[in-house]
C-alpha cells in the first residue's frame, strides 16, 4: 500500500512541476538556423546589398574573398559618382562593417559628407544619417549642420502625438516601419541622449506595443514581414526583448512569427504569408531582424561596429581640437564640402591636454543606460561620471514636446473626454521581460504547496 502511495506521489510531483513552469521562462528564441538559411539565400548569387553585407559581417558570415569583392563594389561606387542621402548612409554602414574607414576611403571622407549636409530630409532619411554617424566614435565638430545631437533633436520633433513616426514631415499618421527605424537610430545615440530622447524612445516602444496584432505580427497595408522585422530591429536597438512580456501574443512573439513568412523552397521570406513567393527586399529586412535579435541576446546591436575597423577611424578636426558632439578626441580629416567627392587630406594628430581633454574621454560608446544627466550606467553596472565640457554647444533650442503636441491635438478636436485622451508619458530606463528565475521560484513554490497537501491527505488522512 505504501509503495503504491509513493508511486502516486512521484507521478503527482512530476505532473505538477511539468505544468507549473511558466512558458515565458523559455522565451528566448533560437534563430541560428534561420540566419544560416537566409545567408545561403543571398550567397547563392553575388552580394549586392549594403544592409545584407553589414548583417552578415556582424555574424562573421563573410569570407575574406567576399569582403574583398564587396570592397571593390563600393570602391567603384564611390569613385563613379557623388553619394548623397540614404545611399551615402548605407555605404558608410557597409564600409564600417567590412573593416574599412568611411572617414578615409579612397581619399574621401564620407562621414563628413553626412555631418556637413544642410539639406532637409525625410524622417527615415534623418534616421539613417544618425545610424551612419554612430557606426563609430567619429570626431564631429559641434557646429556642423548635421551632428548626431541635431539629428536626434529633429527626430524627437517629428514624433507624432500617438508616440510613433511616419516616413516624412508632411505625414500625419504613424506607421510601424518608420517607428522601428527611428527607434533603431535613437538607440545608436542613447548613450549620450537627453530627456527628450529618452521620452521619445519610451513613447515609441508604447506605440509598437499598441500596434502589435493578436498573432504577434505588425501591420502596414496588411500584416507583413517587413513591418514585423523593423519593429524587432527597433525594439532590440533600445534594449527591449520582443519575445517576452507584453509582446507575447497568443503564445507566440514577433521573432517566432517571422517563420510564417518563410519560403521553404529557397530559404527566403515573403512579404505577406499569402504572397506567392519570397523576394529579396523582404528577405533582407528579415535577415536584419534575425541578426538584431541574435546580437541582442549577446549584448550587442545591429549597427555597432566600433570594434570592426581594421584601419581605425581617427583623424584630425580642422582646428585640431577634440569634438564636443561625439565625446572623443579622435582626429579628423581636414577639408570642407557637402558631397562624398571631398578629398580627405591627412593632418597631424594633436593630443589634447588638461582637464578639457580628460573630460571628452569619460563617456565611452558602449554606455547604454542613462540614469541622470550627470551619471551613466554601463551594461556591467559600473557608474561613470560624465564630465562637463565647457566647449559643448547646445544640441538644440526648446522644442515642442510630444506632450504639448498631444495637448494641441486634443484642443483642436474640441476637447474630448479625459478618458479618451492620450496617456501622459511614463519614463523608464529599461524594458525587460519576466525573469526565468522568478518564474521557476514561483512555480516551484506552488508545486511544493500542492505536494504537501497531497502528502497530508494521503498519509495523515486529513
Amino acid at each position: 500500500m505504501v509503495g503504491k502511495r509513493l508511486r502516486g506521489l512521484i507521478w503527482g510531483i512530476a505532473f505538477v512541476l511539468a505544468f507549473a513552469v511558466p512558458s515565458h521562462s523559455f522565451a528566448a528564441v533560437s534563430v541560428s538556423k534561420d540566419i544560416a538559411d537566409t545567408a545561403s539565400y543571398f550567397k547563392s548569387s553575388a552580394l549586392n546589398s549594403d544592409f545584407v553585407v553589414a548583417a552578415l559581417a556582424k555574424e562573421n558570415l563573410l569570407t575574406a574573398n567576399e569582403i574583398k569583392q564587396y570592397r571593390s563594389v563600393i570602391k567603384e561606387r564611390v569613385n563613379s559618382k557623388t553619394l548623397t542621402g540614404t545611399e551615402l548612409d548605407k555605404t558608410i554602414i557597409a564600409l564600417k562593417a567590412i573593416g574599412e574607414d568611411p572617414a578615409n576611403f579612397e581619399g574621401k571622407n564620407l562621414v563628413r559628407s553626412v555631418f556637413e549636409t544642410k539639406e532637409e530630409s525625410t524622417t527615415t532619411g534623418y534616421a539613417y544619417d544618425l545610424i551612419a554617424l554612430n557606426t563609430d566614435n567619429y570626431s564631429i565638430p559641434g557646429d556642423a549642420p548635421n551632428t548626431p545631437a541635431k539629428i536626434a533633436a529633429k527626430l524627437v520633433d517629428l514624433e507624432l502625438p500617438d508616440g510613433g513616426w511616419s516616413w516624412g514631415p508632411s505625414a500625419t499618421a504613424s506607421d510601424v516601419d518608420s517607428t522601428g527605424m527611428v527607434l533603431t537610430a535613437l538607440g545608436t545615440y542613447q548613450d549620450r541622449h537627453d530627456e527628450d530622447v529618452k521620452n521619445a524612445i519610451q513613447d515609441g516602444i508604447k506605440y509598437l506595443k499598441a500596434a502589435e496584432k493578436d498573432n504577434a505580427g505588425f501591420d502596414n497595408w496588411g500584416i507583413n514581414s517587413c513591418s514585423t522585422a523593423q519593429a524587432i530591429i527597433g525594439l532590440t536597438s533600445v534594449d527591449v526583448d520582443p519575445t517576452t512580456g507584453d509582446f507575447v501574443k497568443s503564445g507566440t512573439n514577433p521573432v517566432s512569427m517571422l517563420s510564417t513568412f518563410k519560403d521553404t523552397k529557397n530559404g527566403g521570406y515573403k512579404w505577406m504569408a499569402t504572397s506567392d513567393a519570397s523576394d529579396s527586399f523582404s528577405t533582407e529586412q528579415v535577415l536584419q531582424a534575425l541578426v538584431a535579435y541574435d546580437l541582442f541576446q549577446k549584448g550587442d546591436t545591429l549597427y555597432d561596429f566600433t570594434q570592426k575597423s581594421s584601419t581605425g577611424s581617427t583623424a584630425a578636426t580642422e582646428n585640431g581640437n577634440s569634438n564636443p558632439d561625439s565625446g572623443n578626441t579622435a582626429s579628423k580629416s581636414a577639408g570642407s564640402g557637402n558631397s562624398s567627392t571631398d578629398t580627405a587630406s591627412q593632418s597631424s594628430s594633436n593630443t589634447a591636454s588638461g582637464n578639457s581633454a580628460a573630460a571628452t574621454n569619460v563617456i565611452e560608446k558602449n554606455t547604454k543606460e542613462v540614469i541622470t544627466k550627470t551619471n551613466t550606467i554601463t551594461k556591467n553596472n559600473t557608474i561613470t561620471k560624465k564630465a562637463v565640457d565647457t566647449k559643448q554647444t547646445p544640441a538644440k533650442t526648446k522644442k515642442t514636446s510630444n506632450a504639448d503636441k498631444k495637448a494641441a491635438t486634443a484642443k483642436a478636436s474640441a476637447a474630448p473626454a479625459e478618458k479618451e485622451q492620450q496617456p501622459q508619458k511614463v519614463v523608464t530606463t529599461k524594458t525587460t521581460g519576466v525573469s526565468p528565475v522568478h518564474g521557476w521560484v514561483g512555480s516551484i513554490s506552488t508545486g511544493v504547496g500542492v505536494i504537501l497537501l497531497v502528502i497530508r491527505k494521503r498519509l495523515l488522512g486529513v
